[in-house]
C-alpha cells in the first residue's frame, strides 16, 4: 500500500521536470524569433554603438556622443606646431637669450625716408678748415638724383668768400711779405657719384629715434682761385643724413678738394698742389612725394 504513492510521486516529479524543460525551450525559441522580427542587428559591435546613443550617466543626463576617432597624424601635427609656437613666442627682453642665432632675426621697418627715384635739393653753409692764411666761408648748393637707396649722382656748386687771418696781415704789414701770391679758392663746381652703404637709427636720451644714412662720394670739377685760374679738381666727400620726415632731413658734409694752381704774382710763376677741407651743414628736401611706402 505504501509503494503505490511513491511511484505516483516519481511520475509527478518527472512530469513537472518535462513541462519545465519544454517551456524553457519554447521561450528561448520565441525570443530568438522576436529578435529577428524586431530588426535588431546581429553585426558584432553595432549594438554597442546603439547603446552609446541612448546611454545616460549616474544623474540620468544623456552622455555626450563621442566623435569619430581619426588617427591620420593631423591632430598630432597640430599639437606639435602649437608646442613649437609656444616655445618660440617672444614675451619680453629676457626672452632674447632664447632666440636662435640667424633664425629669429627680422627687419622691423623699412627706410623711414625713401630716396629711390627721387631728387634731393640741399642748401647749407660752411667753411674751409685747413687754410692757414685765409678765413673761407661760403654757401653750398647740391642737387642729386637717386637711382635706388644706395646709388645717386649729385651736382655741386660752392661760392666762397675769403678774408685774411691775423698771421697773413702781420706778414704783409710787419715783414713786407707779398701775401697776394697766396692761393685761395673762390668757388667750386662739379659732379659726384654718391654711394650710401650704411643705414641705421640712433636715439638721444631715449626720447626720439632718428633714422640716418652714411654716404661716401667722389667726383671732380673746377676750382676758381683768387689768382684768376680755373683749376681741374678731384673731389672726395662723406657725410650723414638725419631724417626729419619722409621729405626733409638735416645733412652735414665733409669734402676734400685737390688741385694744382699757379700764382699770378710776377716772379712766383710756379705750380703747387693745394687741398681744401670743407665742412658744410644744411637741410635737404626730397621730391616728388614717395608713393611706394
Amino acid at each position: 500500500m505504501l509503494k503505490q504513492p511513491c511511484r505516483e510521486n516519481r511520475l509527478f516529479l518527472v512530469t513537472l521536470l518535462f513541462v519545465a524543460m519544454s517551456g524553457s525551450l519554447s521561450f528561448a525559441q520565441s525570443a530568438g524569433e522576436g529578435g529577428e522580427a524586431s530588426g535588431l542587428s546581429k553585426v558584432p559591435g553595432e549594438m554597442d554603438g546603439i547603446e552609446e546613443i541612448f546611454a545616460v550617466d549616474s544623474k540620468g543626463d544623456p552622455v555626450p556622443e563621442k566623435g569619430p576617432v581619426i588617427d591620420d597624424g593631423e591632430a598630432r601635427k597640430v599639437e606639435t606646431e602649437k608646442a613649437k609656437s609656444a616655445e618660440g613666442e617672444f614675451k619680453g627682453v629676457s626672452d632674447l637669450a632664447n632666440l636662435a642665432p640667424f633664425k629669429d632675426v627680422a627687419i622691423l621697418e623699412k627706410r623711414y625716408l625713401p630716396k629711390t627715384k627721387r631728387f634731393e635739393l640741399f642748401g647749407g653753409l660752411g667753411g674751409i678748415l685747413n687754410d692757414k692764411f685765409f678765413v673761407g666761408l661760403g654757401a653750398t648748393g647740391r642737387l642729386n638724383y637717386s637711382f635706388n637707396e644706395r646709388y645717386a649722382i649729385e651736382l655741386i656748386g660752392m661760392a666762397i668768400a675769403t678774408g685774411e687771418k691775423s698771421v697773413t696781415r702781420d706778414l704783409r704789414e710787419k715783414r713786407g711779405v707779398l701775401t697776394t701770391n697766396f692761393v685761395s679758392p673762390q668757388s667750386y663746381y662739379g659732379a659726384d657719384f654718391k654711394w650710401t652703404p650704411l643705414y641705421g637709427k640712433m636715439t638721444f636720451l631715449n626720447r626720439k629715434i632718428t633714422p640716418f644714412d652714411l654716404y661716401f662720394s667722389g667726383g671732380g670739377g673746377i676750382t676758381n682761385t683768387n689768382q684768376g685760374g680755373s683749376e681741374p679738381t678731384v673731389h672726395l666727400g662723406t657725410g650723414q643724413l638725419f631724417a626729419l620726415s619722409k621729405s626733409a632731413a638735416v645733412r652735414w658734409d665733409f669734402s676734400w678738394n685737390f688741385y694744382n694752381a699757379k700764382s699770378g704774382v710776377a716772379g712766383a710763376q710756379q705750380n703747387a698742389t693745394y687741398n681744401n677741407l670743407f665742412l658744410t651743414v644744411g637741410a635737404s628736401f626730397f621730391f616728388p612725394e614717395a608713393t611706394y611706402r
